[in-house]
């Protein structure tokens, strides 16, 4: 508990919601205390979440400032104490959206959704191909990368687990990290 009411040392953490969750998690890396998987969540499921089908510009713009400015500035921070390469950052959501306006300002569900990484080790880049806007799945865009590679390889290469056990296969490899 004492490790949690030291300050982070070196970054201005925004007083968002997830930015304080990156801060607490920093100050855990920080501390070494053996904990390899750390989880935060964005938006939730409640009202204000990503989960919006009305009026989701400002909602959608909120969301993303949030994600944005939190997460820049943990990365910052570990960049800062010289502790990214022991990092790797990923975000996901089960659902994507439709790129088509349902009529309410808002999208719906769709089958394809960004995953970002973040870390000291990644190789940048977009893995494939930019989704096209006029090939679409029912109004939505779709998918190229299977997240089960995503998955498998962050668990094989990453954390050293056989991702087998989780994904009940082994699933294609990666070329993402420098490890």
């Amino acid at each position: 508990e004492a490790v949690m009411k030291k300050p982070a040392k070196t970054a201005e953490y925004p007083q968002f919601q997830l930015a304080g969750s990156l801060r607490k998690v920093a100050q855990l890396i920080r501390a070494d205390i053996g904990i390899r998987i750390f989880f935060t969540e964005l938006g939730g499921g409640g009202i204000g979440g990503f989960d919006n089908h009305a009026n989701q510009l400002g909602n959608h713009c909120s969301l993303l400032h949030h994600f944005s400015e939190s997460i820049g500035t943990f990365i910052y921070d570990l960049k800062q104490d010289n502790l990214l390469n022991r990092v790797l950052l990923m975000t996901f959501s089960e659902f994507g959206r439709t790129v088509k306006e349902n009529g309410r300002r808002g999208t719906g569900h769709g089958a394809a959704a960004p995953i970002f990484l973040a870390g000291g080790r990644l190789k940048g880049g977009l893995v494939g191909s930019h989704p096209s806007l006029k090939d679409l799945d029912n109004g939505a865009l779709k998918f190229h990368t299977d997240f089960r590679c995503v998955y498998a390889t962050v668990l094989d290469r990453w954390l050293g687990f056989d991702s087998s056990k989780v994904l009940d296969k082994k699933y294609k490899q990666l070329n993402i990290l420098n490890v």
